[in-house]
């Protein structure tokens, strides 16, 4: 069984032409994985632009890129986030553990 991460931009949000699917994960968590990878990504890049949690939240669920996987809590993910940066490569290093690569 394979599995996949749904991912999409906020700024079209559930517009069907500007989503797309990462798929070939062995795991549900490894697609989780990535899908946590991904909108910790997004934030980083636009934490130093967005001083404050409220403005970070704000632009990333105005134009930042989702990502939507099997047993991922977005809302709750997106919060720990914003409350705590990334310190490590691999904690927005989503690319590295693309099935597809």
């Amino acid at each position: 069984m394979s599995h996949s991460v749904l991912c999409g931009d906020f700024a079209h949000y559930q517009d069907p032409d500007e989503e797309w699917s990462i798929d070939g994960f062995a795991t549900a968590e490894a697609a989780a994985e990535y899908a946590r990878r991904f909108v910790r990504d997004q934030v980083e890049a636009l934490r130093a632009e967005y001083a404050t949690p409220d403005a970070l939240r704000d632009a990333f669920l105005s134009f930042g890129e989702y990502a939507i996987a099997p047993g991922f809590d977005l809302q709750a993910w997106l919060a720990h986030c914003i409350a705590t940066p990334a310190t490590r490569r691999a904690d927005t290093d989503y690319q590295a553990i693309d099935p597809n690569r």
